[in-house]
């Protein structure tokens, strides 16, 4: 039986490639980071709200200038996934752009990039944007009721990805395709991942973790059949998460969990569930010893070889 879950790969020792990895662990970056035409830093600062539950993050402020941006990695990368923990700020006045890069083109001198960015004031909307120097073009945006959940009602985490094949461009919120995508545009190749912030009436930060940048390989994204939405909640947990996803054909899957390092840490098979084509399974942030697990990261995977998810164990 073949799972058509839309899973991101993330687990370079199982199924696809990990090419970069940001946690701000320990209170240090793991990245060489580099400013974006304005100078600024990648700031590590403790915060106990952070999604990865080590009180750890980075922030990207605009002291000097409205924009403020970082970017990592190498600029030779073209196609690629790119995540993160992006703190949204909410306020009716601020004006904030918060978000996640990619394709930073600093090399040929106009200083281009995509990104995704929230915009939680009056405007009420999400944006997916290409930049050349200040200058922006909307590729799309999504407005309340285009957006998983509707506008938070406050400041709060959420997970940005991008995916990036060719000219075509996904988006995601909270690990749910937006409307529309994919999109077309080829006006950047290649370029590095980073973290934006934008307001030109306040000084203020993004404030982000959990970044991974993967490659975008192994599962059926690119194939001809139609895949499934897929949801795994709650994502971060702190005593049981659950995914549920929809399968092809009659039969019960088995599910692994393993830690960021690629080991095993529980077969869950026996929580599996199927009512019709719909798949759920749960787990209690235990292992196979039945002690509790640390908070970290922690993949939910399936035996047949078709992808894995991330979730988030909160202390």
């Amino acid at each position: 039986m073949k799972l058509i879950c839309t899973i991101m790969l993330l687990s370079s020792m199982l199924f696809g490639q990990i090419l970069y990895e940001e946690h701000f662990t320990g209170g240090a970056t793991q990245l060489q980071w580099d400013p974006w035409v304005i100078y600024t830093t990648m700031d590590v600062v403790n915060d106990p709200t952070t999604p990865g539950g080590d009180s750890w993050i980075g922030s990207v402020s605009n002291d000097s200038a409205p924009i403020a941006a970082m970017y990592a990695g190498s600029y030779d990368l073209n196609d690629y996934i790119a995540e993160a923990w992006i703190f949204t700020e909410v306020s009716p006045a601020m004006g904030s752009y918060n978000g996640l890069c990619v394709r930073i083109d600093t090399a040929t001198g106009v200083n281009a990039m995509y990104h995704m960015v929230s915009d939680f004031d009056n405007s009420a909307r999400l944006m997916l944007r290409h930049i050349t120097g200040a200058t922006p073009s909307v590729i799309r945006e999504w407005t309340a009721g285009e957006i998983p959940g509707g506008i938070p009602a406050s400041s709060s985490w959420h997970k940005f990805k991008i995916k990036i094949v060719a000219d075509s461009i996904w988006a995601y919120y909270d690990d749910v395709e937006l409307p529309g995508s994919p999109f077309i545009d080829n006006r950047v190749t290649k370029g590095y991942f980073g973290i934006y912030f934008f307001n030109a009436l306040a000084f203020s930060s993004t404030n982000c973790d959990d970044i991974v940048v993967s490659s975008p390989t192994g599962i059926n994204e690119y194939g001809s059949e139609p895949l499934s939405t897929f949801s795994v909640y709650p994502n971060p947990f702190r005593t049981e998460t659950a995914i549920r996803c929809q399968i092809s054909d009659v039969g019960i899957p088995s599910f692994r969990i393993y830690d960021a390092a690629g080991r095993l840490v529980r077969d869950i098979s026996s929580q599996v569930s199927v009512i019709g084509n719909q798949i759920s399974v749960s787990w209690d942030g235990r292992d196979d010893a039945g002690k509790t697990v640390s908070p970290g990261v922690y993949f939910f995977a399936d035996t047949y070889g078709n992808g894995l998810e991330k979730v988030i164990k909160l202390r």
